[in-house]
């Protein structure tokens, strides 16, 4: 197997994660369950006990919340990257009474993306829960509540405490991280990276993902190996450049589809992160340079900052994501990643 021959044109290649090179059924099981608990725990905004027992039901809960999933794809398509905002909306939106259904069809036709869709969640929860905007504002207070609960059925109750800082609500959740999968299979993937680095590719990651749910399974599966350290950028780089801009006087969101994690992969975890919010950088590396994603976020990011995109349809949509993907200007369309070699 070699490289396909439209990669010569490439020297750096940045990858998104979830859907790409990592399943995503394990977080949006996750998500449902987070939604879950706080619409129904009398400990968030429900009237009832939701034991960790609950988990074994992700299945239907997920169906039933997500509307068969549609309401995953209709966000996605919006720009919605992170679960944990995934989950956040779908709380927000079924709080006010909308059915799973209403929902879907409210994020999908009524011409929002997602930082209008963040704004619109807000005022809908600071509405029904009572509260001041700036709680229920995403990456306030009540976003947190709903990122670390995901964290909590994500990471298990033992690392939750010790690595998160907190403390689970409800003892038992096992932590869903150790059913990862990767989204093709391993021995193939593994073939993959290796004929990319072989072949003078630079590999980067830009992943909503935490750097713990970044490498564990990376790690687990041999790896993180073949990605360049300062090209993998996870969410708590947002973090941080969002703390950064604000201390310069600026209040601003990051994370896709905004560019920002697809720059700091480009041009590195060191640099300065005003300087790539002004665009003081070097143009000539992005056209040398290819965005692998499976997302609306991913695309709209890639085209932000003048990058060529290459979609592959192992996100939610799957091959209905194709007419998407051309639109929007998709340079590449390939089935799955390992589309990249060819015989």
């Amino acid at each position: 197997m070699k490289l396909a021959k439209f990669l010569d044109k490439y020297d750096k290649i940045i990858f998104d994660m979830d859907g790409v090179i990592t399943g995503e059924q394990n977080y949006w099981n996750i998500a449902a369950l987070t939604a879950y608990e706080l619409l129904n725990d009398r400990l968030y905004y429900g009237e009832g006990d939701v034991p960790a027992s609950v988990g074994e039901n992700f299945r239907s809960i997920r169906a039933e919340l997500f509307d068969g999933d549609r309401f995953i794809a209709a966000a996605k398509e919006k720009g919605v990257n992170s679960n944990w905002d995934l989950c956040w909306l779908a709380f927000c939106y079924l709080s006010r009474g909308l059915t799973p259904a209403e929902m879907t069809a409210h994020v999908r036709d009524g011409g929002l993306l997602a930082f209008d869709l963040y704004e619109e969640a807000a005022h809908i929860a600071s509405e029904v829960c009572s509260l001041p905007l700036s709680e229920t504002a995403r990456d306030g207070p009540l976003w947190k509540k709903c990122r670390d609960l995901f964290q909590e059925w994500y990471l298990g109750d033992e690392l939750f405490e010790s690595m998160w800082g907190g403390k689970s609500a409800h003892k038992g959740k096992p932590g869903m991280w150790q059913t990862e999968d990767p989204i093709v299979p391993l021995e193939g993937l593994r073939e993959l990276l290796t004929a990319l680095t072989g072949g003078g590719k630079t590999l980067g990651i830009a992943t909503g993902r935490n750097r713990f749910e970044l490498a564990k399974p990376l790690e687990r599966w041999d790896c993180l190996k073949y990605f360049d350290p300062a090209s993998t950028i996870d969410s708590d780089f947002i973090v941080r450049g969002e703390e950064n801009l604000r201390r310069e006087g600026i209040v601003t969101g990051l994370s896709k589809p905004r560019p920002y994690m697809f720059l700091k992969a480009l041009y590195g975890a060191d640099y300065d992160d005003l300087r790539l919010y002004r665009g003081d950088y070097d143009p000539a590396p992005i056209g040398r340079a290819l965005i692998v994603g499976d997302a609306g976020s991913d695309i709209l990011a890639a085209k932000a900052m003048g990058a060529d995109f290459l979609a592959v349809l192992t996100g939610i949509s799957g091959e209905k994501a194709r007419p998407y993907f051309e639109e929007t200007g998709a340079e590449y369309i390939l089935p799955n990643v390992l589309h990249m070699m060819e015989n």
